[in-house]
């Protein structure tokens, strides 16, 4: 894991466009402590810059920018295939000097250009430098971060944005759209930012650079098609649950090859659970060391006592972080100094207070992010499975809404369907993900204005599938995997997502979809789970590492910032007052009115 830097200009460089260079590379150094690295030729205008995180072939011969075969590359990330590529490049003739995972992508970019990318199984982003021509590249799932802008000068690109807005003096959006994503999603999605002319690459996305002029922008894989079937549902078989076990095998094991030590984030559910149990039980592996993080039970659930249960069982060395040691740094500034951009992505701060300590015991943790998604395991799924009639389907919405009020008077669920009732079928999701204030008429109508559209011609038949979709290629990459890269990165430390596997997504895509969502929440990792831990040590409701949000809004609202002029802050505060699921929606307000009043300044 690292950080790259670097521009490619219509001109000769000159002394300060180096100096600059310099300087805006060493802003990474949080990402990657162990080098920094530089290369630049003044004639063809290129600059490339790069810290390094040492994982694999600490030696120096692998440092950045990598030069062979009259290329350069500056590469954040790890090609988990490396070895098996390696092989087939040396049957070609290829030799090799290092024994690092960069050397490989280099010789492989040189063979094949952009299309090596298909054959990677990998996080990363890149840059790569050969005959006069800049390519660049972000991985399959979206992992790792790559900034871009492009301008009348040339082009420039950074693993953060705060190198590049600082650089190029990027002005703040304050447009509707933007703010009305932001107060919908809690981020913006790329390939889009909250500054004029940064642009975040999306998964799977390249470009083509050259001459300092973008000539290509393109995606280069796409996710699959996810199976639907029709008439009875089945459980998947015994053979279904081999593979995919096989699959997860082969996937953890590829992310434990490091030069330095590997560690794991445990919480107590199911995803880092099974693969807690895949290290021990399959792998052998009795060198790894188990995080978490505790929080005050009256803030939030916490998760501490069953993750070191499961750890125990397991015969792991676990380490609870607490986080009363670090309540001064739970503020805005330092949210949006992890992100460089407002996001809502509060999970960081628990992420990077692990990594805070984790670092002294191990530079690679293993974590379970991306189970979710892959496998259909958040709990909306199964809802919308079984009111999918209800919910997507016009005339049975309308009669929704004339029951409403007294269906709002019964359990939760009925609640739910009653404030979901109130909006057109086409925003049923984004209403589930805003309950309850896009039952709000003042919060819809805003919405509604905005015109933004992310789910269309929502069916009975579709509608679970759409809603996977959405939170795999766009929920995940634009807050959950960011929430991950920059906590972790904030301390020089690597994280790996076994679930994120090309091939394990394949797969699972081969499989009626209404297998995992008809059963028990999570039936298929609980049934593959259950070979290896007794079902008791992971029967609570997974929670994940989330964070207690009232810290921040009481620091925002003790400090009075930006409250006096927002109505529709005033406005949701009040509703607060009355539910405080409202919490979510002013956290969001204070998000990015904290983040424009404060780069406005500058």
């Amino acid at each position: 894991m690292c950080g790259i830097f670097g521009f490619y200009l219509k001109r000769k460089l000159d002394d300060n466009d180096v100096k600059q260079g310099i300087q805006s590379t060493n802003k990474l150094s949080h990402r990657g402590p162990d080098n920094n690295g530089y290369w630049h030729n003044k004639d063809d205008g290129i600059f490339l810059g790069h810290t390094r995180l040492s994982i694999l072939d600490q030696s120096s011969k692998s440092n950045q920018p990598f030069y062979k075969n009259n290329s350069q590359l500056v590469f954040n990330g790890e090609i988990y295939n490396h070895l098996t590529l390696k092989k087939e490049l040396e049957i070609s003739g290829s030799k090799f000097q290092t024994t690092s995972d960069t050397e490989v992508l280099s010789e492989i970019l040189h063979q094949k250009g952009e299309d090596a990318l298909d054959t990677i199984d990998g996080m990363f982003s890149f840059a790569f430098y050969n005959n006069k021509s800049l390519l660049l590249a972000i991985d399959y799932f979206g992992e790792k971060p790559l900034y871009w802008h492009s301008s009348d000068e040339g082009f420039f690109f950074s693993s953060e944005p705060e190198p590049l807005i600082k650089l190029l003096n990027l002005p703040v959006r304050t447009d509707s759209k933007m703010i009305t994503e932001f107060l919908t999603l809690g981020y913006i999605v790329s390939p889009y930012t909250a500054f004029k002319g940064l642009f975040r690459c999306s998964p799977a996305s390249m470009l083509l650079i050259q001459k300092g002029d973008k000539i290509k922008e393109s995606k280069y894989s796409y996710h699959p098609s996810q199976c639907f079937e029709r008439g009875r549902v089945k459980k998947p078989s015994e053979e279904q649950l081999d593979k995919i076990t096989d699959i997860l095998i082969n996937s953890i094991d590829s992310r434990t090859i490091s030069d330095v030590p590997v560690g794991l984030f445990l919480s107590s559910g199911i995803d880092s659970s099974l693969i807690a149990a895949i290290l021990t039980k399959e792998l052998r592996r009795k060198d790894i060391t188990s995080f978490t993080v505790k929080y005050d039970k009256n803030l939030i659930h916490d998760e501490s006592n069953g993750a070191a249960k499961i750890a125990n069982f397991l015969d792991m060395n676990h380490i609870i972080v607490d986080s009363k040691n670090y309540n001064s740094d739970y503020n805005m500034e330092h949210l949006n100094k992890i992100f460089g951009e407002p996001n809502y992505g509060v999970t960081a701060f628990s992420i990077e207070k692990m990594s805070v300590l984790a670092k002294h015991y191990f530079s690679v943790a293993l974590t379970g992010t991306g189970g979710d998604e892959i496998f259909f395991g958040y709990g909306k799924y199964p809802f919308l499975y079984k009111y999918r009639y209800l919910l997507a389907n016009n005339f049975s919405k309308l009669l929704l809404e004339s029951f409403s009020k007294k269906l709002s008077l019964l359990g939760n669920r009925l609640k739910t369907i009653a404030a979901l009732s109130s909006v057109e079928v086409d925003d049923v999701l984004l209403s589930l993900k805003n309950n309850p204030f896009f039952s709000d008429d003042l919060v819809y109508k805003k919405f509604k204005d905005s015109n933004l559209a992310y789910f269309k011609d929502l069916t009975p038949e579709n509608i679970v599938i759409q809603q996977r979709s959405f939170d795999l290629s766009i929920h995940m990459p634009n807050i959950i995997l960011p929430s991950m890269d920059r906590g972790s990165m904030q301390s020089g430390l690597e994280a790996r997502s076994p679930f994120l596997s090309k091939e394990l997504l394949q797969y699972v895509a081969t499989i009626d979809y209404r297998s995992f969502v008809k059963f028990e929440q999570k039936g298929v990792l609980r049934d593959i789970l259950k070979r290896y831990i007794p079902e008791k040590y992971t029967s609570s409701k997974k929670r994940g590492f989330s964070f207690p949000i009232s810290i921040l809004i009481n620091d925002m609202l003790t400090r009075n910032m930006p409250i006096k002029n927002n109505d529709f802050l005033k406005y949701s505060l009040k509703k607060m007052d009355i539910d405080s699921r409202w919490s979510k929606l002013v956290l969001r307000i204070l998000i990015l009115e904290n983040y424009v009043n404060t780069n406005n300044k500058q």
